[in-house]
């Protein structure tokens, strides 16, 4: 026996197939990028230093968005058996939490955008330009990969 119980994997009642339950969105934060990215950047100390504490400052803006995210995908993290049709308590709770979570999300972004140009003030601007298109390649990279959540979801 390979210490997995009587069942073999694919079996038994702790596998049944799933929709999937409460997907955060990806998206790019710009102010990460900045301390990801800074040797392609060529970030002097005191430039870094000042990003570091806008970095700051935004994650304790956001840290509160970002539990709430947190604790709805928790919460809805299972979603509902495959072929069963969810009570319409289960549907319009699943509808609120998709509403929340937009809403939240936005609402992170939104956040990032106003951090980020405080951020982006710092710089120099061939710094700027090369900050932008990091920043451009990792909300394409974050939109595909939402789009492939989604179509995942969908089926």
């Amino acid at each position: 026996m390979s210490g997995r119980g009587a069942l073999s994997p694919g079996r038994g009642g702790g596998n049944i197939a799933r929709e999937a339950g409460i997907q955060i969105p990806k998206y790019a934060n710009g102010v990460n990028l900045l301390i990801e990215h800074r040797p392609d950047l060529a970030l002097s100390d005191s430039q870094f230093t000042r990003i570091i504490a806008v970095k700051r400052a935004l994650d304790s803006t956001n840290a509160p968005l970002v539990r709430k995210l947190d604790s709805v995908q928790h919460l809805f993290k299972a979603g509902t058996p495959m072929f069963s049709s969810p009570s319409a308590q289960r549907r319009d709770s699943l509808s609120n939490a998709r509403a929340l979570v937009s809403e939240t999300v936005g609402t992170i972004r939104d956040n990032i955008a106003a951090w980020r140009d405080r951020a982006y003030a710092t710089l120099l601007p061939v710094q700027l330009t090369r900050a932008r298109e990091i920043e451009d390649k990792a909300e394409k990279a974050a939109a595909e990969e939402n789009q492939r959540a989604s179509g995942r979801r969908s089926r």
